[in-house]
């Protein structure tokens, strides 16, 4: 794909070969400056919104959920995070009501280990 400051140029050199054409272009001082800030705010607002499409709303990441089912190592099973019931492959044994955190997502599946238990260290401060 193109840099994008060549888009916009290309999309202002066309503009303006439009008015120079049909006449509109009454005073180039005024009108050319325009056609910039016109052009820019174009290249700007089409790449926020094809931008906005690739981002993920919903990251599970570091979730904690609920095992509904025994899951073995590397094996699959289902848990569920947030009320949403999810298939999970586990990176250890897993027994059906442990807590699960997740550690990443692959298309519609959660890769999920046991929760550690936290040690609390207490300052004594």
């Amino acid at each position: 794909m193109a840099h994008p400051v060549v888009i916009t140029i290309i999309i202002i050199v066309i503009l303006i070969a439009i008015l120079v054409i049909t006449g509109y272009i009454s005073d180039p001082i005024i009108d050319i400056p325009t056609l910039f800030i016109l052009g820019f705010l174009l290249y700007r607002t089409t790449r926020t919104l094809i931008k906005s499409r690739h981002l993920q709303y919903y990251s599970y990441k570091g979730k904690i959920g609920r095992a509904l089912e025994d899951i073995k190592e590397n094996g699959e099973g289902y848990i569920i995070v947030d009320g949403e019931w999810w298939r999970a492959r586990a990176l250890e044994d897993i027994k059906k009501g442990d807590e699960v955190e997740v550690l990443d997502r692959k298309d519609l599946t959660l890769i999920v280990r046991k929760k550690r238990k936290e040690e609390n260290v207490s300052n004594p401060i």
